[in-house]
């Protein structure tokens, strides 16, 4: 990381691609990171379904053109679902349901995702040239006691409380 600061000093170069060209000029090519967190909730509606477990697998991979990838895989109870979306960092609509990526600095990539009743923040913090941590957090928007989701499998919604994180992991390829 020191390499990545020491290099912004002499020759700085635009602040939004500072993550991403330390990840990937410490691994020589694009940066993929890895991530994967643990979430349990308890349905309320359309019906009572405590302790509803998701696992969430995350590839995000960083190109030094300011290039974004991520694809998200979900898994609960036997169902799957995944999504695949492209952008720019820094790019994207924050009022749609689209991740924006954003870096908060050369250590610092964050993921934010307005959804219908809450909002869901990722970030990742480098700690060394190969390694990072994670930290999700989803907060309710003001006026709402739950969070609507999209049911896994299905495209109906549902509504959970006592949504929290349980594990999380963090690894860059």
């Amino acid at each position: 990381m020191s390499a990545c600061r020491a290099r912004r000093a002499i020759a700085p170069i635009p602040f939004a691609l500072a993550f991403a060209l330390c990840v990937a000029r410490a691994l020589a090519a694009d940066a993929t990171i890895e991530l994967t967190y643990d979430t349990t909730m308890d349905m309320v509606r359309p019906m009572a379904y405590p302790g509803v477990k998701v696992h969430h697998a995350m590839t995000v991979t960083l190109s030094a053109g300011g290039q974004v990838a991520e694809t998200h895989n979900l898994e609960a109870n036997g169902q799957a679902d995944k999504f695949a979306h492209q952008a720019t960092l820094g790019g994207g609509d924050p009022q749609a349901y689209e991740p924006v990526w954003h870096v908060v600095s050369a250590s610092e990539l964050v993921r934010t995702q307005n959804e219908a009743q809450s909002t869901r923040t990722i970030t990742v913090k480098l700690t060394s040239p190969t390694t990072c941590s994670l930290e999700v957090k989803v907060e309710l928007k003001p006026g709402f006691s739950e969070f609507a989701f999209r049911r896994i499998g299905q495209r109906a919604m549902g509504f959970f409380t006592n949504y929290r994180v349980v594990d999380s992991t963090c690894a860059i390829h």
